[in-house]
């Protein structure tokens, strides 16, 4: 995953059709696994973080009945209203969604809440 990706719009890019030639890392998910993430740490945890963002357009995706690329404009405007940059955001999504999970009884499915400005 390319660290000098720095917007929202190129992380999605990367993440689903290619970046500089290399393959998108959906396409690696779907013929690997995590196994080509494995034995780095360093990947793992970037690989996570920037899951979150792919999450919140897939969840945007679903709440409004909408394409996922529709989303993620929709969830690029949201990290451009909050002036957080692109990591700041993978991070305030993930704190919102343990936040979530920390006050949802058990059992209950997980939903999540957008990130406010």
């Amino acid at each position: 995953m390319c660290r000098a990706v720095k917007t929202l719009e190129g992380l999605w890019h990367e993440w689903t059709v290619s970046l500089w030639g290399m393959p998108a890392i959906a396409a690696l998910d779907r013929k690997w696994g995590s196994r080509w993430r494995a034995g780095r740490r360093s990947e793992l945890q970037w690989y996570s973080l920037r899951l979150e963002v792919i999450k919140e357009i897939q969840r945007v995706a679903q709440a409004q009945w909408i394409g996922e690329q529709a989303a993620m404009y929709i969830v690029n405007m949201q990290q451009k209203r909050t002036g957080c940059s692109l990591d700041q955001f993978c991070k305030r999504l993930r704190a919102n969604r343990k936040e979530g999970e920390a006050g949802r009884p058990r059992g209950r499915p997980a939903g999540r809440a957008t990130v406010q400005a």
